[in-house]
């Protein structure tokens, strides 16, 4: 995003709250942007838009690379769009190492929910986050909310056990499964199932169905020996053809029938200030290890640490000692 100094935050505001895609559009850019300026609008526009909606539903759709996530986002985004239902949608594409923008292009992917007057399609690149989801994701949700999108939905970069990060960010996690049998053969780990709110086996279809019923009795057995959620839902494990647009409808009854019960249960409104206390703490230990970084002492410093660990005559635990206390004092002395 160029360096736009005519942008008017109040006018941004206006526009978001009128709905209007190209100023939501450039909010989202604003809190992606890097450059000091863009990031002072985007704090302004993040308190303007602090206060959230409960009405709205924030799904997040996770699984391994191939399991067909934008294949189902655009048949479930349709059938929501067709119910009336306003949806926008952030996929998180893998960065390129080289230009730290997204690779896939979602919109190439979805190409007839982007056309669709009730949806909104934003790809973010993953860059250095780590937690499968944009670092600015959280404030890109509340940006859509105030736009006035009933549902927001999350599509990870599908990278496993680093995608617990987006559980901390939505009211309800689908994970999406692949036909056969084993977690272990797909790559998932036991801690993304266990705060995965509904699994679902996709590309349930032809010579795959029986390997995906397969794959639902071995997945119900092992949600099955988790630990009880204290609302007592359990979460469905739910077979689905995206191409052949089978099971789209129960995912989102399910998904409806959750936020409900966690509603009904008064869970709903904890978890949602749990994950803004969760988010301070994350862009704090963020913001800190940018500012350490980016402190000259520290950068004066790293070369010869790297050549004496390389060495053998420094420990990694000592190494961080005096880097962290070099970085202590120079900020003492600006004080």
């Amino acid at each position: 995003m160029k360096n736009n100094l005519s942008i008017s935050v109040p006018k941004l505001i206006k526009g978001i709250v009128n709905g209007e895609i190209p100023a939501l559009s450039k909010a989202i850019s604003l809190v992606e942007s890097k450059l000091p300026i863009h990031q002072k609008w985007a704090q302004e526009l993040e308190v303007a838009f602090s206060k959230e909606n409960p009405n709205t539903i924030r799904v997040g759709i996770s699984g391994v690379p191939g399991v067909g996530k934008s294949t189902l986002i655009e048949a479930l985004g349709m059938y929501l769009v067709e119910k009336g239902l306003r949806l926008a949608v952030l996929t998180i594409d893998p960065s390129s190492q080289q230009s730290g923008g997204s690779i896939l292009g979602d919109k190439t992917r979805m190409d007839q929910l982007a056309a669709h007057k009730s949806a909104y399609i934003r790809t973010t690149a993953a860059a250095s986050t780590l937690g499968g989801v944009a670092q600015n994701t959280r404030s890109s949700i509340l940006f859509c909310e105030a736009a006035g999108f009933d549902v927001i939905i999350v599509e990870t970069v599908g990278v496993g056990q680093n995608e617990l990060e987006v559980h901390e960010m939505v009211d309800a996690l689908l994970l999406l499964q692949l036909p056969g049998a084993g977690d272990e053969i797909q790559g998932i780990k036991r801690g993304l199932l266990e705060v995965a709110d509904a699994l679902l086996i996709n590309k349930a279809d032809g010579a795959q169905a029986p390997l995906a019923k397969k794959a639902q009795q071995y997945f119900k057995a092992s949600v099955h020996g988790f630990r009880p959620r204290k609302n007592g839902w359990e979460p469905p494990v739910l077979l689905a053809s995206a191409i052949e647009n089978r099971g789209v409808k129960e995912v989102w009854q399910s998904i409806e029938y959750f936020i409900r019960l966690q509603k009904k249960h008064g869970d709903f409104e904890l978890k949602r200030t749990a994950q803004k206390i969760l988010g301070l703490h994350r862009l704090v230990c963020q913001r800190l290890e940018a500012s350490f970084y980016a402190d000259k002492k520290v950068q004066n410093e790293i070369p010869d640490i790297k050549r004496q660990l390389t060495n053998g005559t420094l420990s990694i635990s000592k190494a961080a000692e005096i880097l962290i206390d070099g970085f202590r004092n120079s900020h003492k002395k600006s004080l």
